[in-house]
């Protein structure tokens, strides 16, 4: 069966703004695989140019740091589909040597990280323009056959039309650490925690507009009995308000979860605080794809404020007895124009708007005019229940609070690879 892919047909202009005579360019496609068609996003122009005639000098590392700072950044349900190319001549036919490698290895890092979801669950598309013909020409690289497929690949005078559904999740998560375990680094404990997260997140079933509806039924399908149940007359307005979906916990007593044990514990690790969820799903996509895009939006959230956190740090723990307060890089939602879903960024402290802008615009290729359209969606961190209850337990001088450092957003390559996004009340808490 043929690939089918669809694409809005303003995202043409990736091509189009590159001429015969400028450098080639080169970048990510950004979008959502369903199960009979995939719908293409953003596509996401790389912040750096190369000469038409050495593609095959292009440093591939550039590419793989800048994809996996993106998928930071998108919502649950969306991926990188694949890579777009405008080139000279059309690199397809047959598949450049350095094409090729480039997408096995965008899929591998996108794969190698289980949180982010980087990857869709079939091959990588490869979107090729041609300066000299003006023609685009799509292929699919499998990854596992290293078999090149045709593709029906559209763009469409049509908007695609989203779905949003919101969910808000309170996380008090505590693990334990055992002798072993205790004088393991901080990214260690917090990938534990972050596991115990994901097996609990794995058993969660969710209320769409607190009922319980058929896993099967599309979006789309759940929209229309609103609507008939409303009256004849199609009410726009209440046709695209959002969905509010409500996670509840389905707990399976045989999980080691939830057995009552004793445990000899040599400290702990609490995450703590109020997840946002927001994510946007095409009218053709079922419940239950829904409810697994809201648990890869809601982990994969965590998982990039607490690696950003861990870069960024300035200062080690003191290894002696002690209570130790981290704050996380706050989660927002940004707008960019003509497009209706939203993507994350995250902001340190002490960061604002304008760093959320110039990373957006550095990421996404993008010009954004103006003031950014910036939700904030969860609100500050309050430490003070924090500190009160360290004052119980130990005193002053060993309640310690680290938090990251907007310096050690940027990493050794010559692009912005830190998301400067917004607002988390997201706390981790360490006892030792």
């Amino acid at each position: 069966m043929v690939r089918s892919i669809v694409a809005n047909y303003n995202l043409q202009t990736f091509f189009t703004s590159t001429s015969k005579d400028d450098p080639g360019a080169i970048g990510l496609i950004i979008g959502q695989s369903g199960t009979d068609k995939d719908y293409v996003l953003y596509l996401a122009k790389l912040p750096f140019k190369y000469d038409k005639s050495s593609f095959g000098d292009i440093d591939e590392n550039l590419i793989l740091d800048h994809a996996k700072q993106i998928t930071r950044m998108l919502p649950g349900g969306m991926n990188v589909l694949g890579i777009a190319v405008a080139h000279l001549e059309d690199l397809t036919s047959p598949l450049h040597p350095k094409l090729r490698h480039i997408s096995s290895n965008l899929y591998k890092t996108l794969d190698s990280n289980r949180y982010f979801h980087g990857n869709h669950n079939q091959g990588n598309i490869i979107l090729n323009y041609s300066l000299k013909t003006q023609k685009y020409i799509c292929k699919e690289y499998n990854i596992s056959n290293a078999n090149l497929q045709s593709v029906d690949f559209k763009f469409s005078p049509k908007e695609l039309k989203w779905n949003r559904i919101d969910c808000t999740l309170l996380i008090d998560e505590i693990y334990y650490l055992d002798k072993e375990e205790v004088n393991a680094s901080l990214e260690e404990h917090i990938r534990a925690i972050l596991n115990q997260i994901q097996e609990k997140l794995n058993n969660i079933q969710f209320l769409i507009d607190n009922q319980y509806k058929n896993e099967d039924d599309c979006i789309e399908t759940y929209f229309k009995k609103k609507i008939n149940k409303r009256g004849s007359k199609k009410d726009e307005t209440d046709e695209d308000k959002p969905l509010e979906a409500v996670a509840l916990l389905n707990h399976d007593f045989s999980s080691s979860l939830y057995m009552h044990q004793v445990v000899d514990s040599s400290g702990s690790l609490k995450m703590s605080g109020k997840i946002v969820s927001r994510i946007w799903v095409q009218p053709k996509m079922t419940l239950a794809e829904v409810s697994r895009f809201l648990k890869q939006d809601i982990i994969c959230s965590l998982a990039a404020r607490c690696e950003m956190h861990i870069d960024s740090l300035t200062e080690e723990e003191n290894s002696e007895e002690i209570s130790c307060i981290h704050e996380p890089p706050r989660r927002v939602m940004v707008s960019l124009p003509d497009i209706e879903p939203m993507f994350s960024d995250y902001l340190f402290p002490g960061e604002g708007q304008l760093d959320a802008k110039a990373s957006v615009e550095e990421l996404l290729d993008v010009k954004l005019k103006g003031k950014l359209n910036i939700e904030d969606l969860e609100g500050q961190a309050d430490f003070t229940k924090y500190y009160d209850d360290s004052a119980q337990t130990t005193t002053s001088d060993n309640v310690i609070k680290l938090q990251s450092e907007s310096s050690g957003k940027i990493m050794n390559t010559p692009i912005l690879l830190a998301v400067a996004v917004l607002l988390i009340s997201f706390l981790m808490y360490i006892y030792i």
